[in-house]
Parts: C-alpha cells; sequence; structure tokens
C-alpha cells in the first residue's frame, strides 16, 4: 500500500522496469538491506536476551521454519510476487504442527526432515510457473 512496499516489489519483479518507470532503485535497496539488518539485529539481541547470552548457532532452528512459512505462504523466492495473507496462513499451519509434533513427542530431527518434506511437497505441487510466450 506504501510507495516504498510497492517499489520493492517493482525491483523484485523487475529491477531495469522499475528503474525506467522512476524509481530511484539504488536508494530502495540500500534502506532495504538497512532495514533488514536493523531488524535482524535488534532480533539477534532479543534472542541474546531470552536465552541469557549470545551464541553462534542461536537462531538455526529457526531457519528452516522461516523458509518452509515464505515457500508455503506461496510467496516467490526469486522475488517479486508477495502474498502476505498466504504467509500468515502458512506460519500459523506450521506452528500448529509443529507443536502437534511436540506434544506426540517427536525428536527434533524428525520435525526438521518432516520440515523439509513439506517445502519439497510445495514446491513440486506449484510446479513452477508455465512460461508464456
Amino acid at each position: 500500500r506504501m510507495i516504498y512496499g510497492r517499489s520493492v516489489l517493482a525491483i523484485g519483479q523487475n529491477i531495469r522496469a522499475a528503474w525506467l518507470a522512476g524509481v530511484n532503485v539504488g536508494r530502495i535497496r540500500f534502506l532495504t538491506y538497512t532495514l533488514c539488518g536493523a531488524l535482524g539485529g535488534i532480533d539477534g539481541a532479543l534472542l541474546a536476551g531470552y536465552f541469557r547470552g549470545a551464541n553462534v548457532d542461536i537462531g538455526n532452528e529457526y531457519l528452516l521454519a522461516s523458509i518452509a512459512v515464505v515457500v508455503i505462504g506461496g510467496t516467490s523466492v526469486a522475488g517479486g510476487k508477495a502474498n502476505v495473507p498466504g504467509v500468515w496462513g502458512a506460519g500459523l499451519f506450521l506452528v500448529l504442527l509443529l507443536t502437534m509434533l511436540n506434544t506426540f513427542g517427536v525428536s527434533a530431527g524428525v520435525r526438521l526432515v518432516l520440515t523439509g518434506l513439506i517445502i519439497v511437497g510445495v514446491i513440486t505441487a506449484a510446479g513452477g510457473e508455465k512460461a508464456v510466450r
């Protein structure tokens, strides 16, 4: 809805077309990377406070889940196509699934394998977009 968000999507779809449409590509990319870095730093500080100390592998358990939510939600990993309601739904689905598996006493390794299989299944089912000429 905001100009910044539309500019980010335009750059993700086609950087040259965005530039030709008048988007300041360098500025938007700089702001996007700065925002991501700042939010990552805040998140790291919050996690370090939660775990009472910093560790090199403090966020490893969130890595596969974050990728899974994006892929299951239908957002293009290559950029340019966002699906916010899909990501919300995928996040809810994944949290419920992992909580259910945790309740049944399934080990962490099996949960990671199952999450990976879900990602592969969604990518296979989606099949990519057909090239139109």
